[in-house]
């Protein structure tokens, strides 16, 4: 089988880079292979460092991964592209933090789905600069392969991850991948040569992949509920059913499976997510805001469970319940996330005066500081509603954190 053989790594002629060598400016053979399209590799990302580069680096006191993270969150990714290269020179590349400035440059260009890119720039680090990766950086191409449907890539890839200690997201990726472009076979033959351990997310997976190929009848979801009952995968793979249920027009099936589900305490946080969306996206309004209160109650809610149910809100047009949903919930542990949200919802209906008041509550908190996402939906804001003085004002106030910020903070030592 052609998969057993990519894992295992018996055929050396199966990778792109066994009999050529690659030509880059540090003319080193690819240790990492990354399929054939790494010949056209975005040239200015994989290119060597001009000296003149090296003075961006001299003398300056804040880090190099502040500095990236920094340009990041200013959704300015080819300006941090050029300083995270840096991470490459002799003086950096041995600081503890070096591959995490790579890691997040590499994440935030496939987070934009700019994939060729962030390859590129784990070709330059790992294969021409011969920095050294963690199994975090190659997860993030194995996944940017895998959104792009190149699984054999992403397995072949997976052969030189699995020294550095591949983890439960690099199984989770590869399984959901060889799903959707082979089938639950093909996953489970994966994971019985690996190191792969028991994994409620990976059942998850596979269940999903049978259920997708498979008529389900109640004996077999039954056999399932049976098998992980007293177990911590109970609720995913009951939540999955309830999903498919729904998916197949069967209500009544769906509502007595998710009766199943404990909802005390020992409610997973993710899974009520999961049932929220579930309920909502099928008109189980009245089930959704019964679910949402006991997560309240038991204090089993994150920012995640609130934006769901204020964003449900908005979608109907309730505005009184969206405004009393986030104030109820924010009485205990503020989330910055939260008021991120529902001031990005205010904004998009035109509710801007609402908006800025919260917005000032939010800014007059420490730890709940606007970021620039935050101060964005304000400026849009504004300029749909036609204040185009309270934009300017809100791109000056931008402009000064962003410059507080380069003046506060120091290399730490």
């Amino acid at each position: 089988m052609f998969l057993r053989r990519i894992i295992l790594g018996l055929s050396k002629s199966s990778s792109p880079f066994s009999n050529h060598n690659f030509c880059t400016a540090a003319a080193t053979v690819a240790r990492y292979p990354l399929g054939k399209d790494i010949w056209d590799l975005t040239d200015e990302l994989i290119e060597e460092v001009k000296p003149e580069c090296i003075s961006l680096v001299t003398g300056r006191p804040l880090s190099l991964r502040y500095r990236v993270e920094t340009m990041i969150e200013l959704s300015d990714l080819d300006g941090a592209a050029e300083l995270a290269r840096l991470a490459v020179l002799k003086k950096l590349r041995g600081r503890p933090d070096a591959v995490l400035v790579c890691n997040a440059v590499i994440g935030a260009m496939c987070d934009e789905k700019r994939y060729f890119d962030g390859i590129s720039l784990f070709h330059y680090f790992f294969n021409v600069s011969n920095m050294v990766p963690n199994i975090a950086s190659f997860n993030l191409v194995i996944k940017a392969l895998c959104d792009q449907g190149r699984f054999d890539d992403a397995l072949q890839l997976y052969r030189h991850a699995a020294p550095f200690g591949a983890d439960r997201q690099t199984y989770r990726l590869l399984a959901e991948a060889l799903v959707k472009a082979y089938d639950p076979d093909e996953a489970y033959n994966f994971l019985d040569i690996t190191d792969a351990e028991d994994d409620d997310m990976l059942t998850v997976i596979l269940l999903r992949g049978h259920l997708a190929i498979e008529d389900v009848d109640d004996h077999s979801q039954d056999e399932w509920l049976d098998w992980y009952k007293g177990k911590t995968a109970f609720d995913w793979v009951a939540t999955t059913f309830v999903d498919y249920w729904f998916k197949h027009g069967k209500d009544e099936k769906a509502i007595k499976c998710y009766r199943l589900i404990p909802q005390g305490k020992c409610l997973c946080t993710t899974t009520g997510n999961n049932l929220l969306t579930i309920l909502l996206s099928n008109g189980k309004k009245t089930e959704a805001w019964e679910l949402f209160n006991k997560m309240m109650k038991t204090n089993c809610l994150d920012s995640e469970t609130v934006n769901v149910m204020v964003d449900e809100c908005f979608k109907k047009g309730e505005f009184k319940q969206a405004m009393e949903t986030f104030n109820k919930s924010q009485e205990g542990k503020r989330m910055a996330r939260c008021y991120s949200n529902t001031v990005a919802r205010l904004c998009e209906h035109g509710m801007v005066s609402e908006a800025k008041g919260l917005f000032e509550e939010m800014s007059s908190y420490k730890d709940l500081s606007p970021d620039v996402a935050t101060f964005r939906s304000m400026i849009g804001g504004y300029v749909r509603a036609g204040r185009v003085d309270d934009a300017l004002n809100t791109s000056r106030k931008l402009a000064l954190l962003n410059l507080r910020k380069v003046s506060f903070y120091r290399d730490p030592r």
